[in-house]
């Protein structure tokens, strides 16, 4: 089963991306001696349950119901004003024209705003991600998980990060960007996405995370899910780490596209 916040993760301690098993769970951030690979290619690692992780008390959840994400976003977007679009822009530090690129909108019923999750093979929204107006982010019940994806027109280099709003900040820049659901997400939608929309080339850019450690194994998950991605995406690809914590700061703090591309310049490309 998924962990949720009544079942978080007993080897990280969070609420989402995780699984338990009866005796084991599969951690999507803290590393152990046993990877666990998926079938999308996001890597995961083995934690016995018992000792350091104790067995966490199931509190068994109803299946969350089908959503119709496509509907949800066109009723949400024609209720959306312009000047909360603006709002919301200057609270985040991108332009607006990125906001309306990614199609956000405010979901009233959520009282935050939504962000459609994208099919790699299709386009089309398959989930919604919801974040408050405090930063607080979760999805809508019953939301698949997919790709961040612009409607502008595509570029030959595609730049990748994680989350909604990192990828507002990369097109504020004027860049071809996609964003992941998270650090070790998306690569399946990538692998179909990037033919069908005819990129030949990757730029991952990684949180600037300090590392973590848990029961002695070290790990960080925006560098690690950046390498993970780029050994299985099979376009030639580029992984750049920020100075600051994020494209989303970057750019806040006066960062260019003639400044990215300075930092991508000086990097070693996997072919």
């Amino acid at each position: 089963m998924r962990v949720s916040k009544q079942n978080p993760c007993p080897a990280c301690g969070k609420p989402d991306y995780c699984l338990i098993f009866d005796d084991i769970a599969i951690c999507m951030r803290s590393s152990s001696d046993r990877p666990h690979t998926f079938k999308d290619g996001s890597q995961g690692w083995i934690h016995k349950l018992g000792g350091e992780h104790p067995k966490p008390v199931i509190h068994r959840e109803k299946p969350a119901p089908v959503i119709d994400a496509e509907a949800m976003m066109r009723r949400w977007l024609t209720e959306t004003r312009a000047d909360w679009i603006a709002r919301l822009a200057t609270n985040l530090g991108v332009s607006g024209a990125s906001l309306l690129e990614l199609r956000a909108a405010w979901a009233p019923e959520h009282k935050a705003w939504a962000f459609p999750m994208r099919s790699g093979a299709t386009g089309m929204a398959v989930g919604i991600r919801l974040r408050s107006e405090n930063g607080e982010k979760w999805a809508v019940k019953g939301s698949k998980q997919g790709l961040f994806l612009p409607y502008m027109t595509v570029q030959p280099t595609a730049y990748i990060v994680e989350g909604p709003t990192d990828c507002a900040a990369g097109l504020t820049l004027g860049l071809f960007t996609i964003g992941r659901p998270s650090c070790s997400g998306g690569s399946s939608d990538l692998a179909t996405a990037l033919p069908r929309l005819k990129i030949s080339r990757l730029v991952i850019i990684a949180d600037n995370d300090p590392d973590k450690e848990l029961v002695g194994h070290k790990y960080n998950p925006g560098l690690d899910g950046a390498q993970r991605l780029a050994e299985v995406i099979g376009v030639p690809c580029a992984t750049v780490i920020l100075p600051t914590k994020d494209i989303r700061e970057f750019v806040k703090l006066g960062g260019t596209a003639e400044d990215l591309e300075n930092i991508v310049n000086q990097c070693v490309w996997k072919v």
